[in-house]
C-alpha cells in the first residue's frame, strides 16, 4: 500500500503541472521525512543533492552545452551543409544524404538533439522542398535525424546516466560507436530507397567541392578532440568537453569571425540556463533514487516480476513499452531521471551489462523526441513548416517521422540480439 501511495502522489504532482525536478525533490524528501523523521531527513536531503552535483564529470555538461550554443551562433552548420550538398547533391536522394551526414557530424560536436535540429531544421528542409522533395519527407527526415544528437557522443543523456549509475562515461561513448554507425546507415538506406526518383542537382565541379571542404576543414578539430581524445585515453570526458569549448570559441571568434565577443554573453546566459535546469533535475533524481532505495521499491518491483515468472527478456519488452509510453508525455531528461534510479538495480539483478543498458535506454529516448503529443523535434519542425507557409499539425508531423521510429526500433532489436555491438569495443579498449 505504501508503494502505491508513493506512485499515485508522484503521478498526481506531475499531472498538476509541477516541474519534474520539484516533483522528484518533493516525493523523495517526503519519503525520507516519513521513514527517518524530520531531524535526520532535514540533514539527508541537502546532503544527497549536494553529493549528486559534487562531481567533476558534470562539468562536462555545461561545457558541451556552451560549445553547441557557440556553434549554432557561428553559422558553421550552414557551411557544412553547403559542403555536403556539393559532394552528395547529385546522388539519388543527395540532399537527404547530405542532411543525414551533417546532422550526424554536428551531433558529434554538440551532443544535443535540440542544437542539431535548430542548426539544420530550416536550412535543409527549405532546400529540399525548393528542388522538389515532398514536404512530408523533408520534415520527417529532419525530425528523425535530429534525434542523432542524443545517441552520438558527446551525448548529454549518457553523461547524466554515467553520473547517476557510476558507469564510465568514456565506456558509454565508446559503446555508442557501432549503434551510432548502424542507425546512420539505416537512415541512409531508407532515404536512398525512398528518394531514388526524386530530383537531383547537377554534379558540382571538383574545384568547387574541394573549395567547400577547405572552408570547413577547421570544423573537424572539434570531433577530433572529443572522439580522438577520449578513445585514445589522452583526455577524460570532462577534459575533452573543456577543450572542445575552447576550440569552438577559437573557430567562431578568430577563424570564421561570425561571433563577436559581446555576443558570447548571450551564449553564456543560454548555456547557464540549460545547465541549471539539468542540474536541478539531476539533484532531484538522485534524492528520489536514494529514497526509493531506502524503502526497497526496486526490489519490490523485481520480486513482483519474479512472482509472475517474467524472464529478463519479457521484462525488457515491458520496459521498452513503458519507455515509449513515457516518451509520449515527457521530455528526454525527465524520463531518464525518473526511470534510471528505479530500473538500474533491477537490470543489474537480471544480469544485463550496465553500459549496454545505458545505450539501450538512450536509443529509446531518441524515440521520445519524435512521438506525439509532446515530441520536441515534432514541435520544432512544426514551427519550421509554419515559416515555410505549410503549417503541418502534430498528426501530420508524427506521420512524417514514423519511418524513423521504425528504424530506431530495428536498432533496438539489433543490439538486443547482438549486445556485443555495444560491449565489445569498450572491453577491447580497456584491455
Amino acid at each position: 500500500m505504501e508503494y502505491l501511495i508513493i506512485i499515485l502522489c508522484f503521478l498526481i504532482l506531475l499531472l498538476l503541472g509541477l516541474p519534474v525536478a520539484f516533483t522528484l525533490i518533493t516525493v523523495g524528501a517526503a519519503i525520507l521525512f516519513i521513514n527517518m523523521g524530520g531531524e535526520v531527513a532535514s540533514i539527508q536531503v541537502p546532503q544527497v543533492i549536494y553529493n549528486a552535483l559534487n562531481s567533476s564529470l558534470l562539468v562536462a555538461i555545461p561545457s558541451f552545452i556552451l560549445a553547441g550554443q557557440i556553434i549554432i551562433r557561428s553559422g558553421i552548420g550552414s557551411l557544412a551543409f553547403k559542403a555536403a550538398d556539393k559532394w552528395f547533391g547529385h546522388l539519388p536522394g543527395g540532399l537527404a544524404i547530405a542532411t543525414i551526414i551533417c546532422c550526424a557530424f554536428f551531433s558529434s560536436l554538440s551532443g544535443s538533439s535540440l542544437a542539431t535540429l535548430l542548426t539544420f531544421g530550416y536550412l535543409a528542409s527549405e532546400e529540399m522542398i525548393r528542388i522538389g522533395y515532398p514536404k512530408k519527407f523533408a520534415y520527417g527526415l529532419l525530425a528523425g535525424t535530429g534525434t542523432l544528437g542524443i545517441l552520438i557522443p558527446p551525448s548529454t543523456p549518457m553523461i547524466l546516466y554515467s553520473a547517476m549509475t557510476s558507469q564510465s562515461a568514456s565506456d558509454l561513448f565508446i559503446g555508442a560507436t557501432f549503434p551510432s554507425l548502424i542507425i546512420v546507415v539505416l537512415f541512409l538506406a531508407y532515404v536512398m530507397f525512398y528518394a531514388r526518383k526524386l530530383p537531383r542537382k547537377e554534379k558540382a565541379p571538383m574545384s568547387e567541392r574541394i573549395r567547400s571542404l577547405r572552408e570547413i576543414v577547421w570544423i573537424f578539430l572539434i570531433p577530433l578532440v572529443i572522439v580522438g581524445g577520449i578513445y585514445s585515453g589522452i583526455f577524460t570526458v570532462t577534459e575533452s568537453a573543456g577543450i572542445s569549448c575552447v576550440v569552438s570559441i577559437f573557430l567562431a571568434v578568430f577563424v570564421y569571425r561570425t561571433v563577436k565577443w559581446k555576443e558570447l554573453i548571450d551564449v553564456l546566459k543560454a548555456a547557464a540556463t540549460n545547465t541549471g535546469m539539468i542540474c536541478l533535475i539531476l539533484g532531484g533524481a538522485m534524492l528520489f533514487g536514494f529514497s526509493i532505495t531506502l524503502i526497497e521499491l526496486p526490489q519490490m518491483i523485481q520480486t513482483f516480476f519474479e512472482d509472475i515468472n517474467l524472464n529478463k527478456w519479457a521484462f525488457l519488452a515491458v520496459l521498452s513499452l513503458l519507455l515509449i509510453v513515457l516518451g509520449m508525455f515527457m521530455e528526454v531528461v525527465s524520463i531518464l531521471m525518473i526511470v534510471t534510479p528505479i530500473m538500474y538495480p533491477i537490470m543489474l539483478s537480471y544480469g544485463f551489462d550496465l553500459v549496454w543498458f545505458g545505450i539501450y535506454l538512450v536509443i529509446l529516448l531518441e524515440v521520445a523526441v519524435i512521438t506525439p503529443p509532446v515530441g520536441m523535434n515534432l514541435f520544432i519542425m512544426m514551427q519550421v513548416s509554419e515559416k515555410h507557409g505549410n503549417k503541418f499539425d502534430i498528426i501530420q508531423m508524427s506521420k512524417a517521422a514514423l519511418p524513423y521510429v521504425v528504424l530506431m526500433a530495428i536498432l533496438v532489436v539489433i543490439i538486443i540480439l547482438f549486445p556485443s555491438l555495444v560491449t565489445w569495443l569498450p572491453n577491447i579498449i580497456e584491455t
